[in-house]
């Protein structure tokens, strides 16, 4: 461990030439911009920067308009999360069970994606602005942050800011990031973990922190993961041994000590770790859902993905484009692009003699295959299965999106990329080269990402004046009808728990792909028979039903039906605040 590491080399690579790289490297001197807490400000300073005027500037500008992609059930989770942690703890309540939705049972939420370590760090804010308006700061925060982190990682490696700048913009700005911000689902955005488990070993590896601490450290790092999101946990600790593994194999025989004991602490973070989540544990596993091993349709990459941008993103060829039309949405977790790709290899290619190169090319073709899944396809076209497609039936991994390994490949390239633009050129010419290509990687990078969908019409005066209350009593059960996905749950969330929901999304485990209770998605989706009049009925009763509440834009789907079932709306159908009113007798 007492060898150069690799950002003490970098940082005398350029710093007493000539070049423009060794001039930069001067001026950021005399500016004192070579700390490395002030270059960490900086970046963060920069990526927001983009990512606010670029793209979430709207969202910022009318927080309590938020939503993204308003047929994702999605966005209302986390917003909904956000208040539901807070409200849980003041009030004495499991925050990992609610009877606020499903009624009449309830919910277990250990198998959800409620985000505690988000809903908790933004407390504060959801108690002074509001969840939408919190939510809306966190979809701001959540590609710069995970940008930080990368570049916080790559600058301890190298030791150089523009090069960690470079690979902070692949990583934070990756197709993953795009994919799962504009589903809004936070706990895949907020990739911020990972990069920063990866600082903590370079910096144990550099000598900066000593074991006790690194374990410490790794543990809380480890269990924040796991309760932000248990899939990501898993894929940490899956990765996290193939990486030891290779490096075991790659290193010099003289390094393999320090490896096994990097092995050895990292083990002991993670049981720690366990240690830490263990009240989720027990929860999650006192009740499993029965569905949740089951297959959710396309849950891998298609190869063409890696080079074909998403649907509207494809520079206008019209060849991309029908391509694009035909893959998944999880293929586009896997979007790269050409010169990102052709700086991989050439940074392979070139720099094949050091073992960190090898390391990284290794874990790199690792993780792709493994976001492949069990069977090679591209173009949407079965090549072939793949040898392990036999893992992917058991039942844990049968339940995981492998797309989202892909998270760990945009990880690997950043620090590729940082590597290469650190590293020491022959001439002034060949540095420019690098640059130019690390720069057309992050303009393809670029490219990929889309605009973000705002809902005009905001929060109804029913829920955002508190109508409500004139019309239902603190703790009624209520159906909420709407074509905005789990709309319920948001107006559940700004109501501050007025009122439970019956039916409410939280994953297709529990409710398959709806946010109503069984009965009445019946009614919404088939015929209006007796039976399923009959069946609403019945639900309407046993879950104590007080009221539906539906949505008045969704108003011309709904109304006959329920006329149909009997029921009629108050004030003679005429919205209150933006809401039509039903009775259902409680």
């Amino acid at each position: 461990m007492a060898a150069p590491t690799e950002s003490a080399v970098a940082s005398q690579d350029h710093s007493g030439d000539g070049s423009w790289t060794g001039r930069a490297a001067q001026l950021a001197a005399r500016l004192h911009l070579t700390s490395p807490a002030v270059q960490g400000l900086v970046a963060l300073v920069a990526y927001l920067a983009v990512w606010i005027l670029w793209r979430t500037e709207p969202l910022l500008a009318h927080p309590s308009q938020a939503q993204l992609d308003p047929s994702s059930m999605d966005p209302s989770i986390f917003i909904w999360s956000l208040r539901w942690w807070p409200y849980a703890l003041t009030h004495g309540l499991s925050p990992l069970h609610t009877a606020q939705i499903g009624a009449p049972a309830g919910y277990n939420l250990a198998w959800d994606t409620t985000v505690p370590p988000l809903a908790l760090l933004a407390w504060p804010l959801t108690a002074a602005i509001g969840p939408i308006a919190a939510f809306s700061v966190l979809v701001a925060l959540s590609i710069p942050v995970s940008g930080w982190a990368a570049f916080v990682m790559c600058r301890r490696l190298t030791g150089r800011f523009w090069p960690a700048l470079a690979a902070g913009f692949v990583y934070g700005f990756s197709a993953y990031e795009m994919n799962h911000i504009v589903a809004g689902q936070l706990d895949l955005a907020f990739s911020v973990l990972l990069p920063l488990m990866a600082y903590l070993v370079v910096a144990w590896r550099d000598g900066a922190i000593r074991a006790p601490i690194f374990v410490v450290l790794l543990a809380l790092a480890l269990a924040a993961q796991f309760y932000l999101f248990l899939e990501t946990f898993a894929f940490v600790t899956a990765i996290g041994a193939l990486a030891l593994l290779a490096a075991w194999a790659l290193v010099g025989p003289a390094t393999r000590p320090i490896v096994t004991r990097l092995a050895g602490l990292a083990g002991i973070a993670w049981l720690g770790s366990i240690v830490l989540a263990a009240p989720f544990l027990a929860a999650a596993l006192a009740n499993v859902p029965a569905s949740f091993h089951r297959r959710r349709g396309a849950t891998s990459i298609d190869l063409a993905g890696l080079v074909v941008p998403r649907r509207g993103q494809d520079f206008g060829l019209s060849s991309l484009s029908a391509v694009a039309d035909r893959l998944h949405a999880a293929s586009f977790d896997g979007y790269v692009g050409i010169p990102l790709l052709v700086l991989a290899l050439a940074f392979t290619v070139l720099c094949w003699s050091r073992r960190i190169t090898r390391f990284l090319a290794v874990m790199l073709v690792v993780v792709v295959v493994g976001a492949l899944g069990p069977a090679l396809y591209v173009d949407r076209q079965l090549v072939t299965k793949l040898p392990w497609a036999a893992l992917f039936q058991l039942p844990v991994v049968r339940g995981a999106f492998a797309s989202r390994l892909m998270v760990f490949a945009f990880l690997i390239l950043a620090v590729m990329m940082a590597l290469w633009l650190a590293g020491p050129a022959r001439s002034s010419s060949a540095q420019l080269g690098r640059w130019a290509l690390a720069l057309l990687a992050i303009a393809a990078v670029a490219a990929d990402v889309p605009t973000l969908a705002i809902n005009p019409s905001g929060t109804p005066a029913f829920i955002a004046a508190a109508q409500y209350r004139t019309y239902l009593k603190p703790g009624a059960t209520v159906v909420v009808a709407s074509a905005t996905g789990n709309l319920g749950l948001r107006w559940q969330a700004e109501a501050d728990f007025y009122f439970r929901v019956a039916g409410g999304f939280i994953n297709s485990a529990f409710n398959g792909h709806t946010d109503l209770p069984a009965g009445v998605d019946d009614l919404a989706k088939g015929p209006v028979t007796p039976a399923s009049v009959s069946s609403f009925r019945r639900y309407l009763t046993s879950a104590r039903i007080s009221a539906i509440l539906v949505d008045a834009d969704s108003a011309p789907k709904w109304s006959w039906k329920l006329r149909r079932a009997g029921l009629r709306p108050l004030h003679s159908g005429r919205p209150v605040g933006g809401v039509i009113i039903y009775r259902a007798g409680r």
